[in-house]
């Protein structure tokens, strides 16, 4: 009878995954691309291992203390990888300034403080591993419906699923700019997670300052 690999044989995850970038676009649409909001916020990937949780910006700089509310990540799965977007939210839009503060607090103290008056939402678009098994090579669409289902599983608010729409991008980028949001991105379908490579796979459409 084969025997079971144990907790110890699997593999550790990677120390950083370099995030994958957007080149530049125009407004458009296709049933081949999924339109996301750019979330005003900074980037962060998320690291989860039998011991707890990382989290780490795309500087590759350690921003686990600046963020003790979001320890929820650690009731994750094992061997999972998130990119996404911390933000924080004033009057129901991300403010990059209260997000910056947060990003900034020294002291212990501070960073308690700031967890509770300007609390920080993960909004996650990406699952790059899971199971410690990279999940790169994988259409995007496939990535995304696994992340979905680890997000309701999680069931915490402070971690949420960006929402995003296939077809109608112009409708989208519209209401983007009605709400004055920092912009969109349009993501192929098909496309696999490329570290660090700025690819016409994602497009990143921001309204023109009038």
């Amino acid at each position: 009878k084969r025997q079971q690999p144990t907790m110890s044989a699997l593999p550790a995850l990677p120390a950083f995954v370099s995030p994958m970038l957007a080149k530049k676009g125009q407004p458009f649409d296709s049933e081949k691309h999924l339109f996301e909001i750019k979330w005003d916020g900074t980037r962060m990937l998320a690291l989860v291992e039998r011991d707890g949780y990382r989290l780490v910006n795309r500087r590759r700089a350690q921003r686990t203390r600046q963020y003790p509310e979001l320890a929820c990540l650690a009731e994750l799965p094992a061997g999972v990888v998130l990119d996404g977007e911390m933000v924080v939210f004033h009057d129901g839009r991300p403010n990059f300034r209260r997000l910056l503060s947060r990003d900034q607090a020294g002291s212990p103290l501070k960073i308690r403080l700031s967890a509770r008056s300007m609390p920080a939402t993960y909004v996650v678009f990406d699952l790059l591993y899971e199971g410690h098994r990279s999940l790169l090579a994988e259409p995007l669409v496939k990535r995304r419906q696994r992340l979905r289902q680890l997000v309701e599983d999680l069931g915490r608010p402070q971690v949420v699923f960006s929402e995003g729409v296939v077809g109608p991008g112009r409708t989208v980028f519209e209401e983007v700019c009605r709400q004055e949001l920092e912009g969109l991105v349009a993501k192929r379908l098909t496309s696999r997670y490329r570290p660090g490579k700025r690819t016409a796979d994602w497009l990143k459409i921001k309204p023109r300052l009038r």
